[in-house]
């Protein structure tokens, strides 16, 4: 079979597509005005490297139970990049209940996680 470029470029662009689609999970925010960047390093440093959501993902309550909610339909980058107030993280969780399927969440539940991402992902912490 003789060297065809049409077959091989899909897979060329592929090939070198890949790497930068793999380092644009792990790009890191610019601190907010609530997190220095030392502390933002500290934060990164205390997180196992196998850490299934990332050192962008800041340690706290509600962490695990975010993390995997969100997860479980998309991919976590999409996450830390809307920067929402609680109020309106709020109505995106019942958009999500009512439009995309999602298991309603009890109420304490539903407190933590909308408690961790505005504190996390809020509007001063928009990916650029």
């Amino acid at each position: 079979m003789l060297f065809s470029l049409e077959r091989a470029l899909p897979a060329l662009a592929f090939t070198l597509l890949l790497p930068a689609l793999s380092q644009a999970e792990t790009i890191s925010p610019a601190p907010g005005p609530t997190q220095t960047a030392a502390q933002t390093a500290t934060a990164a440093a205390t997180i196992d490297e196998d850490d299934e959501f990332g050192p962008d993902w800041p340690l706290g309550p509600g962490r695990e139970d975010t993390g995997y909610l969100c997860g479980a339909c998309h991919s976590l980058a999409i996450v830390k990049q809307q920067g929402l107030t609680r109020g309106d993280w709020d109505e995106l969780i019942d958009w999500m209940v009512e439009e995309q399927g999602m298991a309603e969440l009890e109420t304490s539940e539903r407190d933590l996680i909308l408690d961790y991402l505005a504190e996390h992902f809020n509007v001063d912490r928009v990916l650029k």
